[in-house]
């Protein structure tokens, strides 16, 4: 059965009768909370991977270079019209269910966002359906015209299903998203790429299969809501006739750094759309394609991260949200490390195996891209922390600042140096993007993972895996063997937190939800661990700001 959260809450400040909980129980419950969150993304985001390669890489081995590249054009340009027509309500929904514990405040969040988000999304729709010719022009390639007009329906679905898993993200689970943005979407998108492109329908096939998996993720995500919703805000709960005005104060705050986050994700892609030809488009779509599933990692913590943050924030836990930030940090190095290794060190077999020998030319930006997405993930989920916090001032100018190097570096870089100068644009801006969220969390809060139990794990991982992985790709193995190589990546950065003794207590919570998985105790891999424990050295005085 789905599980869903409790229907009340019982934690400090919501009205229970019992004492508020101490420091430690409140790391340990959120440890708890993070790992099952955590667990459930881990399971979801490695069949993401698995099920969103295949449907890109059935899509780039059927079509020509061109065409592919014509494809991630639509799917950029259309992604970022749902960023701007849904502002940051998915965000601003959460933080603030997380934050509410008045059932009735809950309920008039709900209704509003989805009311707003409606609206929003048909706009959307209709708006990029008839300026379809207008935007294919800006990149001057009329066969986008109907590209644009076939993604147009999936512009209005990419904007409200969010606003959906959202209401549950806000609740700490992490279900809705997990099962219909990265499990059902994906199959759906694989499953009918296969079936469209067997019958010869070509790029219009590749389309519809977008399409067709947007919609039943939308359609996945209401029936979900209808079914659930009830258990967690129950229907009688009579609150205001219009949400806190600080719901909207998020969201524009929130959109700015969402459509920002875009520009210094995309940006460089487009505009290397209006300078170059499509062909070169898709020899870079196949570098930041990879590129993005490492980023996959830090986006599944912030999903539970934040709203986690929030809760956190509003009991003043602050040594709690410290240790909890540098796990979740190394949680995500242990999704990050093969890809960084694959990417970076076996580049050429990578893109062999997976996209074909005529991707070859996307090697060199393939390294440096996957390098810049490695360092960003290092510094932790930055901006769920951020968001969590409210201090929405601080991600829009940081998102601001990122956002405005990559346009100026597009701009000048890309027209002269094509790839190599959109891979320049995107590694700078995307380091810059966390970067300077972490100096901000550093100096107002002490939050910061960069310490020996995090740095020399990295040491040594990177000591080992690096030759290997070089040696293994001049030895040009069979394209199958990139699979065992994965999975040395995770076990080498497992392996240096072992013997380097820098497991924290918290990463004992990722032993107990292997436990509640498989029903049964794991006394000796408790009792290893437990022996190769550091000292945790992030308990610190320093307290939280008010949100």
């Amino acid at each position: 059965m789905i599980g869903v959260p409790p229907a009340t809450s019982t934690e400090a400040g919501g009205g229970g009768s019992g004492p508020p909980p101490n420091s430690a129980e409140l790391l340990q419950d959120a440890l708890e909370s993070v790992s099952k969150g955590t667990t459930i993304l881990v399971v979801s985001i490695v069949t993401f991977l698995g099920l969103s390669f295949l449907g890109r890489i059935a899509a780039a081995r059927a079509l020509p270079v061109a065409q592919f590249g014509e494809f991630n054009l639509g799917v950029s340009f259309t992604t970022l019209l749902s960023i701007l027509i849904l502002l940051g309500l998915n965000q601003a929904l959460a933080r603030m269910l997380a934050w509410e514990h008045d059932a009735g405040e809950r309920r008039t969040l709900i209704r509003w966002s989805i009311w707003v988000a409606s609206i929003a999304s048909i706009a959307g729709s209709v708006f990029v359906f008839i300026c379809a010719p207008s935007i294919a022009a800006l990149f001057h390639n009329p066969a986008l015209i109907f590209v644009f007009e076939l993604l147009a329906i999936s512009v209005g679905f990419g904007a409200i299903t969010p606003v959906f898993t959202s209401i549950f993200q806000g609740f700490h689970n992490v279900v809705p998203n997990a099962l219909f943005n990265q499990i059902i979407n994906p199959v759906l998108f694989v499953v009918f790429v296969y079936l469209l492109l067997y019958v010869h329908l070509g790029l219009t096939g590749v389309l519809l299969a977008y399409v067709i998996a947007d919609a039943a993720g939308f359609v996945g995500a209401v029936v979900y809501t209808a079914r659930y919703l009830p258990r967690i805000v129950p229907p009688t709960a009579r609150g205001p006739p219009r949400p806190k005005p600080l719901l909207w104060i998020l969201t524009v705050s929130m959109w700015g750094v969402a459509s920002l986050g875009f520009i210094t994700g995309y940006a460089d892609t487009l505009i290397l759309g209006v300078y170059h030809s499509a062909l070169l488009v898709g020899y870079y779509s196949t570098s930041i394609t990879m590129t993005r599933v490492i980023l996959l990692a830090a986006q599944a913590l912030t999903y539970i991260y934040l709203p986690m943050t929030a809760r956190l924030a509003r009991l003043q836990a602050h040594d709690a949200l410290r240790s909890t930030y540098v796990t979740a940090t190394r949680w995500i190095l242990v999704m990050t490390f093969p890809m960084l290794l694959l990417f970076v060190f076996a580049p050429n077999l990578t893109i062999d195996a997976l996209f074909g020998a005529k991707y070859g030319p996307a090697a060199l930006s393939l390294q440096f891209l996957a390098l810049a997405a490695f360092l960003s993930n290092v510094v932790g989920p930055v901006n769920a922390c951020l968001g969590g916090l409210g201090q929405a001032r601080t991600q829009l100018w940081t998102s601001s600042t990122a956002a405005a190097t990559n346009l100026v570096l597009s701009f000048a870089l890309i027209p002269t140096f094509g790839i190599l100068g959109a891979t320049a644009a995107w590694a700078i801006a995307r380091g810059m993007y966390p970067g300077l969220g972490l100096a901000a969390l550093n100096r107002g809060w002490g939050i910061t993972p960069f310490r020996r139990v995090l740095l020399l794990p990295v040491a040594v991982t990177l000591v080992i895996g690096a030759p290997v992985f070089e040696i293994v790709q001049q030895l040009h193995p069979n394209h199958w063997f990139v699979i065992p190589l994965f999975f040395f990546g995770s076990a080498l950065y497992i392996f240096a937190l072992i013997v380097t003794k820098s497991l924290l207590p918290g990463d004992l919570a990722t032993v107990g939800a292997a436990e509640h998985v498989l029903g049964r105790p794991l006394p000796r891999i408790r009792q290893l661990l437990q022996r190769r424990m550091a000292v945790d050295p992030f308990v610190e005085s320093r307290p939280l700001k008010a949100a």
